[in-house]
């Protein structure tokens, strides 16, 4: 049996919706052992305890204590807005076990996996830190190209670079990699802090994780499936909910994450046939007719998923 390695991290806001996720991931990858890690600062103790508790046949869930979480609010308080647990990420290889080569980051909450996802979490990284779905492309000669690791001292490229070459609710990690670099999380500290001061002290230095992901791996990340697509809504392994803002039409191809990116109303705050105490706040609830066209059938998936794992948390 293959092995699937999967981390997220997140505060105590978005850890309740974890075990929707869960649900996701064990009918989904039913045939892989998955080990599950959640990255936190140790707050939530008793949410961590329920998560634990769950039991899956082919989920081993593991969590993990960050440390010096106030070097990580130094790099969120330039990302406008977004907590710190969103950056846990770019050291998590100094606390998986060495011999892990890879791991998939999902976003805590909003990210469901509905299908297999063999293509993308085994592609080749081609000696690249980071495998991931693209939403900016440089323009080249009317052709899409990758930005280049010299574009970050590009002015007419650098605010793009920190508005995110991808989105982060999705994308694999090559640990290996990582571990050679030696980049601490100092290091991190100085290049937000540098960038900041290089980019006239602007109140969003960069658009949150994704922002500073891109800042730091520009260059080195491979793109999902390009050349041989460059497509900026390609994207069935980070299917975002945002595609709808643009676009009506069904997509051509088999979705297999479904990430609530890019909307306000997240899946939790739909007015469902059954009230599920355990992930939903009554006065949150909204009118699912309020979605654009196209949405619903990837709400009442979530809905769906969330139904068993209320029975669960029940038990």
């Amino acid at each position: 049996m293959q092995t699937i390695n999967i981390m997220t991290s997140c505060d105590g806001n978005l850890m309740r919706l974890i075990p929707v996720q869960l649900e996701s991931i064990a009918a989904n990858l039913s045939d892989k052992k998955i080990n599950f890690y959640l990255f936190h600062d140790g707050k939530n103790n008793a949410q961590v305890k329920r998560l634990n508790k769950l039991n899956y046949d082919n989920i081993n869930i593991k969590d993990i204590v960050v440390k010096n979480i106030h070097v990580y609010d130094e790099i969120a308080k330039y990302g406008g807005g977004w907590c710190s647990a969103a950056y846990y990420s770019l050291c998590a290889h100094e606390y998986l076990p060495t011999d892990m080569d890879r791991i998939w980051y999902i976003d805590a909450g909003d990210l469901l996996v509905v299908g297999n996802v063999d293509e993308y979490y085994f592609a080749d990284f081609e000696n690249k830190s980071i495998i991931a779905t693209s939403i900016l492309f440089k323009v080249e000669n009317d052709k899409f190209s990758l930005f280049e690791r010299k574009d970050m001292f590009n002015p007419n490229y650098l605010k793009g670079i920190a508005r995110g070459l991808f989105n982060s609710g999705s994308y694999i990690m090559n640990l290996e990699k990582m571990r050679k670099s030696h980049y601490s999380l100092k290091d991190y500290a100085n290049l937000a802090k540098l960038i900041y001061e290089s980019r006239g002290k602007l109140p969003q230095t960069f658009f949150g994780d994704q922002g500073f992901l891109s800042l730091v791996f520009v260059g080195d990340i491979k793109i999902f499936s390009y050349p041989q697509i460059s497509d900026p809504w390609y994207m069935p392994y980070n299917f975002c909910m945002w595609y709808f803002d643009k676009m009506t039409h069904k997509v051509d191809y088999d979705v297999k994450v479904v990430h609530y990116a890019g909307c306000k109303f997240k899946p939790w705050y739909g007015r469902y046939s059954t009230f599920l105490k355990h992930f939903q706040n009554k006065k949150d609830l909204r009118d699912l007719n309020e979605l654009k066209s196209g949405q619903a059938e990837y709400y009442q998936l979530w809905y769906e998923y969330a139904i068993k794992a209320e029975l669960k948390m029940q038990n």
